[in-house]
């Protein structure tokens, strides 16, 4: 069974519009696709009478005035709203295209049209509507006529939202309107329409998804940007290494770790040891303090599964779930918490799980896992970055894959990088989901540009070396390099 599309939350779709046009899409002809098919459900909804477009001045309103033509077109009586004037190319275009037979108007009409058309504030908008949007929105409500919403009603999640009889989601259904906050709904049916996005700009990974970097403050100091607890090492003190070392590179301010014997770390990193062989469980009192200080943790990276070790991991991670700390899970971590993590009941955790395909059956608890098994077990609270030949990352409502990467990837350290940088991330503030697709998109590019430079001749040390050239490629054509809040 293939897995079923993704739901996506109001914050991607910038995102997918992004990805969309770096893989040589035109902006302008998915936007008159999408006028297009508000025009046709229009025209299901209310047949017939006047239908009034309010327009915003983003390209939501530029669905809106390609609608409205479209509707005209159709021979239907149309009037726009422009609410605010066009202020984005798209917007513009498609408010000058409009044919005469469009009435302009300069405040909502005084007799109820048949429909109103919504497209006045797109995904891209949080909170309650301003003025003047928010009375154009009151005199709007005040009208009664039935609402036809354009991907999202305007005003979505706030007491000034314009309700809507339909609203009509953009190639992506919206993760707002499937499970609304508090239970509260804002749009009695909605429906998804495919506008022509490429699948790749949405099921696939994309240098888009890095514009959730996480920025370093201009006037931050130190502890501003994360700091990162890794609880790891001892049996196998490299794991701990690459991923701390891999953590630094994320921008956290501090990355300390938690671990036994006495294995080299470099000066960037701030140890806290046990004097053993293999960690074992502490006074309270002794990781309390460390998980207070912590942004995130990272459970897992080479600590074995010695008895004293699995009450260790069982310890950390109860702790900083108590407390609410962002966790990382990799490794050994995920065999000793399988069960327990199965077992979570839904909440407002950040959990992430990196299993490769071995862990992602002790995860699941069963023999054949399939990308949607994984999918069913992901929730928001307790998201998954399935590691194979194509990566998967999934929340249980959006999901996207990798499909880069080379054999050498498989060489031991790897999958620790991999669990440091989205560990990182995740203390720098992002959330699971981003945190997994950045990393994942990071580590296999540097491994990609080194096979093709080196062959099968890289190493893990190699690919720490290439991440922050790497970086600086994404984020420079997207002027965020440096990352710095301006």
């Amino acid at each position: 069974m293939p897995l079923p599309p993704p739901v996506v939350p109001l914050s991607e779709t910038a995102i997918i519009d992004e990805a969309a046009a770096a893989l040589g899409q035109d902006l302008a002809i998915l936007m008159d696709r999408a006028g297009e098919l508000l025009a046709r459900e229009a025209q299901r909804l209310v047949p017939q009478g006047p239908v009034l477009v309010a327009c915003g001045p983003g390209n939501n309103g530029g669905d809106g005035y390609v609608c409205a033509r479209r509707l005209a077109e159709a021979g239907r009586t149309v009037a726009v709203w422009p609410i605010q004037p066009p202020h984005t190319p798209l917007c513009e275009a498609a408010a000058r295209r409009l044919p005469t037979s469009v009435a302009r108007l300069d405040s909502a009409p005084t007799e109820m049209p048949a429909l109103i058309i919504d497209a006045i504030l797109g995904a891209g908008t949080r909170g309650r509507p301003r003025e003047p949007i928010a009375s154009a929105i009151n005199a709007l409500r005040a009208l009664k006529a039935p609402v036809l919403a354009a991907d999202v009603p305007s005003g979505l999640g706030s007491d000034g939202c314009l309700n809507a009889t339909l609203t009509v989601c953009l190639q992506a259904a919206k993760q707002e309107l499937v499970r609304p906050a508090h239970g509260k709904s804002y749009t009695l049916e909605s429906k998804t329409v495919d506008i022509g996005i490429l699948p790749a700009a949405w099921q696939e990974i994309q240098p888009a998804c890095l514009r959730h970097f996480p920025l370093l403050k201009r006037n931050g100091h130190k502890g501003t940007h994360g700091e990162l607890l890794v609880i790891g090492g001892g049996i196998f003190p490299g794991a701990l290494s690459f991923a701390a070392r891999a953590a630094v590179l994320t921008g956290c301010d501090l990355v300390r770790v938690w671990t036994a014997g006495e294995s080299p770390l470099p000066p960037t990193i701030v140890a806290h040891r046990q004097q053993s062989p293999w960690l074992g469980a502490a006074d309270p009192n002794e990781l309390t303090p460390l998980l207070v200080r912590a942004s995130a943790v990272l459970i897992g990276p080479g600590l074995g599964r010695e008895a004293g070790t699995v009450e260790a991991i069982q310890q950390s991670f109860s702790l900083a779930q108590e407390m609410g700390v962002p966790i990382a899970v990799d490794a050994d971590g995920i065999a000793v918490l399988a069960e327990t993590m199965r077992n979570q009941p839904p909440g407002d955790g950040r959990l992430l799980i990196t299993p490769h395909r071995g862990e992602a059956r002790s995860l699941l608890g069963i023999d054949t896992v399939s990308e949607e098994a994984i999918h069913a077990f992901a929730r928001p609270d307790r998201v998954v970055l399935a590691k194979a030949p194509v990566d998967l990352v999934t929340d249980g409502w959006r999901w996207q894959r990798n499909h880069r990467g080379n054999p050498r990837l498989a060489v031991g350290g790897t999958g620790d990088v991999l669990a440091g940088l989205a560990a990182g991330l995740m203390a720098r503030g992002a959330l699971p989901f981003d945190a997994a697709r950045m990393a994942v998109l990071w580590l296999t590019t540097a491994g990609d540009q080194l096979w093709q430079e080196l062959g099968p001749c890289y190493t893990t040390d190699d690919l720490l070396g290439r991440l922050p050239r790497v970086l600086k490629e994404f984020l420079e054509p997207m002027r965020m390099w440096p990352p710095m809040s301006r």
